[in-house]
């Protein structure tokens, strides 16, 4: 009553602009809403992947640990292997120098080839010292007729 029409215009203006701003708010509002929503939903997600990634990381460390604790026994075990493979080596080495000619076939072959042209000669020399000794006997045998001949000559 106390308002005149322009006045109630004015306000009637001023209300409907008020209600257009409080609509683009509310509009925004929803918009911001919407956006947490979804921003909560990634976060929630991003959440159960890192408890996911987190329980995988610790089965991995542990997978690890074992695999770690694994290479370090083969490690030990072949640190082992090695000082016994070195030790049999100087063994080996020890006993090839003992052995002489057993462990080495070339050599081995080569002495028994010598060996028996060392027989095959011994032999030879056996018959040819028994030739000439027969020979040599032959050779006094005759000798002595000789001299009995040239003895028997002079007497005559």
């Amino acid at each position: 009553e106390g308002l005149h029409l322009p006045d109630f215009e004015q306000l009637k203006i001023e209300n409907q602009t008020y209600n257009e701003k409080i609509e683009e708010r509310n509009e925004e509002l929803l918009k911001l809403r919407k956006k947490i929503t979804t921003t909560v939903q990634v976060l929630t997600h991003l959440k159960e992947k890192l408890q996911f990634v987190q329980a995988e990381n610790s089965e991995q460390r542990s997978s690890l640990r074992t695999v770690e604790a694994h290479a370090a026994q083969k490690r030990d075990i072949l640190t082992r292997t090695k000082q016994v493979r070195d030790a049999l080596r100087i063994e080996n080495v020890k006993l090839r120098q003992k052995c002489g000619l057993l462990g080495n076939e070339p050599l081995l072959r080569d002495y028994e080839q010598r060996k028996e042209q060392s027989d095959d000669l011994r032999e030879k020399i056996n018959r040819l010292k028994m030739a000439h000794a027969e020979l040599t006997m032959n050779c006094s045998g005759v000798r002595t007729k000789i001299e009995g001949a040239r003895l028997e000559e002079k007497q005559l």
